[in-house]
């Protein structure tokens, strides 16, 4: 592991063109990790980076120094996080917003403000920031601004009744040991300190002094930069945090819950929480991590649940920041070690988070169409329609519905009606089956927003498609906000269609397809969709892993209709939809659909005698009788209703080796051979299986084996073709 996370850190500061950088992981109790690569100064001439090196914060001082005391006063009854900034610190102006609007960037003060220019004093830089507009009402919006945490480093002074650094020193780094931790490091400490940029309104290149023009104005000590420390130091502070040393349990959970700022669900108290992997700021794959990063190169994740922590020190914007990319050298260090420590696991943001990331910037003040129904959740459970109004302005003019309709309630097949109202709901599985020109007409940007689960019989697929070719003809653009493909995006099974003129059969890609909605739709648009066709977005899902099922992707499952109630019935619905084909029961009418095979006259002894257990992998099959019965909403009319059946049961075991396209050929396969007599094929299998060879192999005898073999020879060349956002 040392080896693997020594060449992340060297990996990451190559991409993001840092000098040198020290790493730290560790977690409660013990050291993964601590290791250094490269210089901490190039010029004027080189130094080695060494793991005692101390950097330059940044920005990390807003939570390691200034958010820690703030928290700690609060715990004493010295200060009320509810009540006005202006009860501390007696400014006309900080009156608008409390102190917990600064500790979550939601004040409206503005993001940059270059205080350094007109004030060498902390009392004018607050007078400046007192009487600044606020480019929003306090608490509606999140806006990164290192104003307010100069407000918060006055406010623990006159609250704390200490200097900064001081109380810092006296309550935090003190008692924890973190001996080479301060504000303005002592002159002996400067042969140690990494550079960071050549300043030239300074005229020198920093070492030892902070890099940030507001805090070195001051004197070096501010509440959101000035803060210096070693590896070894910080993984003092975070073995204290994680163990409640410094905070009590009970803050350090209200510090790092999520959802505290709707509009910016991310946000913290002070720190930033469950992490974006694509983000500029490094992460953690887990909804229980929070962290910071500092302007100079700097970061540090913890995860509250497995106590992990992953310290990156390192100085890029040394001797310029022009050609550094922090991004890239967390992304590849951070994701170094999620590989390490979380490969089995993620903490999936999907691409209806990404929009309000992205403070629905996509949409603003546009009239929209919305392709939806009810499982198209945020990753907090929220509604689509619920989470646009965080967006005041974000209204659609047109709901449309898929098979199964807004609320999912209505059965497999049927049609569903549209609905009038404030916003109307015009279903594309009834008199429609695309939106109507008139309506296209009337919206800026037709966006589509529906879980899909992975495979080609699923209709929502063929909706998206005939609504981008709708778009395309009308000139209207389309986003797509992407979702996990349920059962991943690595394994491919079932033949290439060829037949692609039926809803449950509309691309010509395998069964398993192994694509998001999102790369559906790059492929319908670049191979399947005539010209015209529509400029297409994809807001991009956030830390998933084609390997990943959705179970380990930390978000909330809705059922996408009434016969797909768990991620593992959308593993087993590759296979076993053939089975509607047929004259066999497939479990609808029951509370297991899709794991169920069975009819009246189906002898389950006779089948499973004929059954190769290698061609279940990752399935169990058992004899079971069961009486479909009629389930409104669900099945009103299941096969065999209220009739006695005997049949064979699949229960799953090892959900990453399941075929079940495999499986579900080898059991017709089986029941035609024990019942040659009853066992019959309908057209609607043709339809299914998008081509007639699936069913001719196996009217000629041909084993199981070989027919999968035979659809598996096209499938490299699809894989290596199809569209891919992630995992690439």
């Amino acid at each position: 592991m040392r080896k693997e996370l020594g060449a992340a850190l060297a990996e990451g500061l190559e991409r993001g063109s840092g000098p040198g950088g020290v790493a730290y992981i560790g977690d409660r109790d013990t050291t993964f990790f601590h290791g250094v690569c490269g210089l901490r100064q190039r010029e004027p001439q080189e130094e080695p980076a060494e793991k005692d090196t101390l950097y330059d914060l940044a920005s990390l001082t807003k939570v390691l120094a200034t958010t820690t005391a703030v928290l700690l006063l609060r715990d004493d009854g010295a200060v009320d996080l509810n009540e006005p900034v202006a009860a501390h610190v007696p400014l006309p102006g900080l009156s608008r917003f409390t102190t917990r609007h600064l500790l979550t960037h939601t004040a409206g003060l503005p993001s940059g403000m270059p205080l350094y220019a007109h004030a060498t004093t902390l009392d004018e830089m607050l007078q400046r920031i007192s009487e600044a507009a606020l480019e929003n009402e306090p608490g509606t919006a999140r806006r990164y601004s290192d104003a307010g945490f100069i407000i918060l480093g006055k406010l623990v002074e006159l609250a704390g009744r200490d200097s900064l650094d001081g109380f810092c020193r006296r309550r935090v780094f003190g008692p924890l040991g973190m001996s080479h931790t301060a504000f303005r490091p002592p002159a002996e400490w400067v042969g140690r300190c990494a550079a960071t940029e050549r300043c030239p309104w300074r005229g020198r290149i920093m070492v030892g002094e902070v890099h940030d023009e507001n805090a070195y104005a001051i004197g070096g000590v501010a509440g959101h930069a000035g803060l210096f420390s070693t590896a070894k130091d910080l993984a003092r502070f975070c073995r204290a945090l994680l163990r409640g040393e410094i905070v009590c349990e009970p803050t350090l959970r209200e510090m790092t819950q999520l959802n505290q700022v709707p509009r910016y669900p991310w946000q913290g108290l002070g720190w930033l929480v469950d992490p974006w992997g694509t983000g500029e700021t490094g992460f953690l794959p887990s909804r229980t991590a929070f962290g910071h990063a500092g302007w100079t190169g700097t970061s540090v994740w913890l995860d509250r649940e497995t106590g992990l922590f992953a310290i990156l020190l390192s100085n890029t914007c040394h001797p310029s920041r022009s050609n550094r990319d922090n991004g890239a050298l967390r992304r590849a260090f951070y994701g170094g070690v999620a590989s390490a420590f979380y490969p089995q696991t993620t903490a999936t943001h999907v691409g209806l988070d990404r929009l309000v990331l992205d403070q629905f910037e996509p949409v603003h003040a546009r009239r929209i169409g919305l392709l939806t129904n009810h499982a198209a959740l945020d990753q907090f459970g929220r509604h689509i329609l619920e989470t646009l109004r965080l967006g005041a302005d974000v209204t659609p003019e047109f709901l449309y519905s898929p098979e199964h309709g807004i609320r999912g309630s209505i059965e497999a097949g049927a049609a569903v009606a549209s609905e009038r109202g404030p916003v109307p709901v015009v279903s594309l599985y009834g008199d429609h089956h695309e939106p109507p020109r008139d309506q296209l007409e009337r919206i800026d940007l037709f966006v589509i927003d529906l879980p899909d689960i992975g495979s080609r019989y699923y209709t929502y697929m063929a909706t998206m498609r005939r609504c981008l070719a709708a778009c395309g003809r009308a000139g209207k653009p389309v986003l797509v906000l992407d979702r996990p493909n349920p059962i991943g995006g690595t394994i491919l099974e079932g033949p290439i269609a060829s037949n692609t003129s039926s809803l449950v059969c509309c691309a010509p890609i395998p069964v398993r397809h192994g694509m998001t909605m999102g790369e559906l739709a790059l492929l319908f648009r670049e191979r399947v969709i005539p010209p015209p066709r529509p400029r297409l977005a994809i807001a991009q899902l956030d830390n998933w892993n084609p390997e990943r099922l959705f179970d380990e992707c930390a978000l909330p499952w809705m059922p996408p209709s009434p016969n797909i109630p768990t991620p593992e019935t959308a593993l087993l619905y590759v296979g076993m939809c053939l089975l509607e084909g047929t004259n066999l029961n497939e479990g609808r009418g029951t509370d297991t659909p899709f794991y169920l095979a069975g009819a009246p006259w189906l002898d389950p002894e006779a089948v499973l005698n004929r059954f190769r257990n290698e061609d279940a992998p990752g399935c169990t099959l058992e004899p079971c009788k069961y009486t479909p019965h009629a389930i409104p909403g669900k099945a009103p009319a299941p096969r065999y209703r209220d009739v006695p059946c005997q049949g064979i049961r699949l229960s799953v075991k090892t959900r990453r080796s399941v075929r079940a396209f495999r499986t579900a050929v080898a059991m017709l396969i089986a029941i035609r051979r024990a019942h040659p007599e009853a066992f019959e094929f309908r057209p609607f299998f043709d339809t299914l299986a998008g081509s007639t060879d699936l069913r001719t192999r196996i009217e000629q005898g041909a084993s199981a084996r070989s027919i999968v073999r035979e659809s598996e020879r096209s499938l490299p060349v699809f894989d290596t073709s199809r569209p891919r956002l992630y995992g690439t």
